[in-house]
């Protein structure tokens, strides 16, 4: 999602400015207001906004002498310079600087949507000739990071797209290679279908497929067929008008891939809405909390198998609400000297990357109780270094904590335990921060792609790694790349 600088020395034209139309539906987000020039610069050096809608009549720094220092610092952002007079010279000399666009007060709504549009196709354009193969999907990050209910019609209509048909479908399928190279294309007609395929990891591809879902039966199926043979899972989302969000078919349809991916018999999964429970579950969950207030440690394991059994076959999205439930409990009645102190919530995509499937969730719970109470055995401590220097060397490799455990021959709490002594936080923290870090040092000091860089440090999906690096840094990669 693009930026855009509001600037007029009239607090309330800004303010009527950044109203007058949807700024996110057309791709930007509206990062402040400035009311004079000098202010709007300062504002812009530091945010490097793609875009500024400026005044030119402002006391000090005008609009003209704005545009003008922008294009002496060779800041990259296009200008669109307004005015209450319609005298030509303004407009010439605005053009000759090279403002974007130049707009007569007071602006109208339908002449300022129609610039926007013109800008956004020029910003675009600038992207593909700069050659940034990340462009297409930093653009989709912002827009489900900062807006959330844009309509999954009006990002089509973004790109140019239009259909004849009602309804879109996200599909995610994953393969067991890198997918393809290109970030994103159109899709040719396939069974009375029209589509657009987006590269949201290095083996992952979104389709967003539009067709008549009542017309149509069977495209889906033959599409799949047709077009998907060598993908390992597949996820399919809901089908929904071209009004519903974007982000929530997205998430639908990750839900459904992460399903897929945790129970390996099921190539195909489709989402289905999450039921309000599911019998027996919360009798159990009952029991369970019981048996831990009671330190009661046969119940315990039995009710987290009774509680294994009804969560096999369940949409992701439920095992991870089940898991949480169980989660909530641990942190209400163990100490931090338990050996499950470094249990944490997990959303359903986390529970994915971090349990390979639902017996190996269950059995690191179990294992945590099973060593409730049990007396820490000690640890050599060259033994300690062989551990830390064996993760330190494979840290950009897949290896769960338990595979470390096996390999060590220690127990997996245990060895929990013993990393957070040595590094002060939990072992997925750990790996999570050294990944972060050598993932700075790639985006200052190489020229390899976001997407390359993802991979680089151990990670397949595209969109996990920028939130991972939002939250730690505050940026995304391709924004901190350029500071």
């Amino acid at each position: 999602m693009y930026r855009v600088l509001i600037v007029d020395d009239e607090p309330w034209v800004a303010y009527g400015i950044s109203k007058l139309i949807d700024w996110e539906s057309e791709g930007f987000r509206v990062i402040g207001e400035a009311y004079d020039g000098s202010s709007a610069l300062r504002l812009i050096e530091e945010h490097k906004p793609e875009a500024v809608v400026s005044d030119i009549r402002m006391p000090g720094l005008n609009g003209i002498e704005l545009l003008n220092e922008i294009a002496k610092q060779k800041l990259d952002t296009e200008v669109i310079l307004a005015s209450g007079y319609s005298e030509f010279e303004y407009a010439q000399q605005a053009l000759r600087l090279g403002a974007f666009d130049y707009l007569l007060k007071q602006i109208e709504k339908d002449q300022l949507l129609e610039t926007v549009r013109r800008l956004r196709s020029h910003l675009e354009q600038k992207k593909r000739s700069a050659g940034d193969p990340d462009a297409p999907l930093d653009e989709l990050f912002e827009l489900l990071d900062a807006d959330g209910h844009t309509p999954i019609g009006q990002y089509l209509r973004n790109r140019g797209m239009k259909s004849e048909h009602p309804n879109a479908l996200l599909l995610n399928a994953l393969f067991p290679y890198a997918a393809m190279t290109d970030s994103s294309g159109r899709l040719r007609e396939v069974n009375a279908m029209d589509g657009y395929v987006i590269r949201t990891g290095s083996n992952k591809l979104t389709y967003i497929l539009l067709y008549d879902e009542a017309s149509h039966a069977n495209a889906l199926l033959e599409f799949i067929s047709g077009n998907l043979q060598e993908a390992s899972h597949i996820g399919i989302g809901m089908p929904a008008h071209l009004s519903y969000p974007l982000s929530k078919m997205l998430h639908a349809a990750d839900v459904a891939l992460f399903t897929s991916c945790f129970y390996p018999d099921q190539r195909i999964v489709r989402y289905k809405e999450q039921e309000a429970g599911v019998a027996g579950i919360s009798g159990v969950m009952l029991q369970l909390e019981l048996s831990m207030r009671e330190r009661k440690l046969a119940r315990m394991l039995e009710c987290l198998q009774l509680l294994a059994e009804q969560c096999f076959g369940m949409q992701l999205d439920q095992v991870a609400s089940v898991y949480n439930q169980i989660i909530s409990l641990i942190h209400k009645y163990y100490s931090q000297t338990s050996p499950q102190r470094d249990i944490e919530f997990l959303t359903f995509d986390q529970l994915a990357r971090a349990y390979p499937s639902l017996d190996a969730v269950f059995e690191r719970l179990k294992s945590g109780f099973e060593l409730e109470g049990m007396p820490d055995l000690p640890v050599m401590s060259g033994q300690v270094k062989a551990v830390m220097a064996y993760i330190d060397s494979s840290f950009t490799e897949d290896i769960l904590l338990g595979a470390v455990a096996k390999r060590f021959h220690l127990s997996l709490s245990y060895l929990s335990s013993l990393i957070k002594k040595e590094t002060g936080t939990s072992y997925s923290d750990y790996i999570t921060g050294k990944r972060i870090a050598l993932a700075k040092e790639l985006l200052k000091e190489s020229a390899l792609s976001v997407h390359e860089i993802v991979e680089r440090v151990g990670y397949k999906d595209y969109f996990h790694f920028n939130k991972l690096f939002k939250k730690h840094i505050g940026l995304t990669p391709s924004k901190y790349r350029k500071i």
